[in-house]
């Protein structure tokens, strides 16, 4: 949740959308490692995890491409 607030906090408040680039890719690596440290207890549970973690990276591709019309 620190990471989600984060991006709005430097994309929003600081107008910096490669800050909310930054963000977004802190937040993938995140959801990424979450996925893995569950998969070893609880593949399902890892599996539901997925379609957030889809939408991060769907979020990452909409920041990248604000972030280069506002160079």
């Amino acid at each position: 949740m620190a990471l989600n607030r984060a991006w709005n906090w430097a994309f929003f408040a600081r107008r910096s959308p490669w800050g909310g680039v930054l963000g977004t890719i802190a937040l993938n690596m995140s959801n990424a490692e979450l996925i893995h440290r569950t998969r070893r207890t609880d593949s399902t549970a890892a599996k539901g995890l997925l379609p957030y973690a889809g939408w991060c990276l769907f979020a990452t591709a909409l920041n990248v491409s604000i972030a280069h019309r506002n160079r």
